[in-house]
């Protein structure tokens, strides 16, 4: 976190650099804006969803249907968690994350 002095010498709020996508080979975050935390943690599931969708399709797998794929998938989307939450204008904004061995190559199952 830095703070940043403006040239009149006030302050800005501090960066806050969240980083989504792979955190590590078993660990995978995304960020969401809902109107609340319940329709956030659902978009968050969801996006997370398309995202496995979107990577086996570019690696050619015979693994692509969303309603197996929730499936092989439906433990580590349970235990998610939020990690972060903002408060915005237009909502909450929030840092989803889910964690399973081996996620990566699940994900990238061929």
């Amino acid at each position: 976190c830095k703070t940043k002095q403006k040239p009149n010498g006030n302050t800005t709020k501090p960066e806050i650099k969240i980083k989504v996508g792979w955190i590590d080979p078993d660990t995978y975050s995304v960020s969401v804006t809902g109107t609340d935390e319940k329709t956030a943690i659902s978009k968050a599931k969801h996006k997370i969803l398309k995202d496995i969708v979107t990577v086996r399709i570019k690696n050619q797998s015979r693994y692509t249907d969303i309603t197996k794929i929730q499936d092989e998938f439906r433990k580590p989307l349970q235990n998610g968690k939020v990690i972060k939450s903002f408060n915005l204008d237009s909502g909450l904004k929030i840092v989803f994350q889910i964690r399973d061995k081996g996620l990566k190559k699940k994900f990238e199952r061929k």
